[in-house]
């Protein structure tokens, strides 16, 4: 089975439906936040959620409740205004989600709040966004690259999604790098980005050959010509 919480008329398809108000996509009529699932333990092998997390106080009961009607393996796809612009702090919303808060449940406190007599944890696996209109041809006129631009830019991605498995097996899979993935719109292809190894590789080798004093005579060079490649290629 597959839910989608907080459904409304717009419920995703193949899902079952979920929200607090009746409407002709909501399966189920019920107060997530502090009513349980109506689904037995292990039964789900995969939960959607469009836009509803910001408008609840407090995720941490919902999320429980996910661990626990999840089979071993379910992903969890959340999606949420990313915090980082100004659809973030419209009227309504509680909480203003980034990778921080993921990053805090899943990697930083893998155990968070996940009382109760039952095993599971949520591994995080990608991010996916999608960026504001033309952002990549301004950054790119500017010589940004994109990874720094979603990490200290206001306004550069208007909404996330963040992707989840659910483990329970005792030796599952526990912590690992997440994934970034980039586009203009969820109904177009979303394309893979490397954080790890532009830092690693393209800022690291600019550096050391300054250091060295490969570029101590043509700075110019470095402004004008490299530094712009490594960005295209490596954004």
């Amino acid at each position: 089975m597959k839910i989608d919480l907080g459904c409304g008329a717009d419920k995703k398809r193949g899902f079952i439906g979920i929200d607090i108000h009746p409407s002709v996509g909501a399966d189920y009529v019920l107060d997530i936040t502090r009513d349980p699932l109506p689904f037995e333990d292990n039964s789900i092998s995969y939960v959607y959620s469009n836009h509803f997390f910001e408008h609840i106080p407090d995720p941490q009961y919902v999320l429980r409740e996910i661990v626990r009607v999840c089979c071993d393996g379910a992903t969890v796809e959340i999606w949420t205004p990313y915090l980082k612009s100004n659809d973030a702090f419209v009227l309504g919303h509680q909480i203003y989600y980034s990778e921080t808060i993921w990053k805090h449940i899943c990697v930083w406190r893998e155990d968070f709040d996940w009382q109760g007599d039952f095993s599971g944890r949520l591994v995080l696996q990608r991010f996916q966004y999608v960026l504001s209109p033309g952002i990549e041809q301004k950054l790119n006129q500017l010589h940004i690259p994109l990874i720094f631009a979603l990490e200290h830019i206001f306004n550069v991605a208007a909404e996330f999604g963040t992707y989840m498995t659910v483990v329970k097996k005792a030796g599952g899979q526990t912590k690992v790098e997440p994934e970034l993935w980039v586009t203009y719109s969820r109904d177009k292809e979303f394309r893979k980005i490397y954080p790890s190894f532009y830092r690693r590789t393209v800022l690291s080798m600019e550096e050391q050959w300054i250091r060295k004093g490969v570029f101590r005579f043509a700075p110019e060079l470095v402004k004008k010509v490299i530094r712009p490649i490594y960005y295209s290629v490596y954004r």
